[in-house]
């Protein structure tokens, strides 16, 4: 029998974590799918910002105490710069879609 839950989880920072808790509590067969809030674009970026700096901030938050707002900084350039790198291909994409 296949059960379908679907909930959202406010708590958990990770995706990672997400999966972990579901397969100890469902068991390792469990299939999890952690996606955005819904489809819309801002929900889309939100979700993927934050799997691409949890991990990091949290790191920095516990192993960087001391050196967090430094860190946090560069964290936040390097992060614009790679959403940079990606609104460029996207705008290049487009360009080359219409030509």
């Amino acid at each position: 029998m296949q059960v379908t839950i679907k909930y959202n989880d406010d708590t958990a920072f990770t995706v990672e974590e997400i999966v972990k808790q579901a397969t100890n509590f469902y068991g390792a067969k469990a299939r999890v799918e952690v996606t955005a809030d819904s489809s819309k674009p801002h929900d889309l970026i939100y979700f993927a910002l934050q799997a691409m700096v949890t991990h990091k901030q949290l790191s920095l938050l516990y192993d960087d105490k001391f050196g967090y707002n430094s860190s946090i900084k560069k964290l936040r350039a390097d992060t614009l710069l790679k959403l940079e790198e990606i609104l460029d291909t996207v705008i290049i994409d487009n360009e080359a879609r219409i030509q």
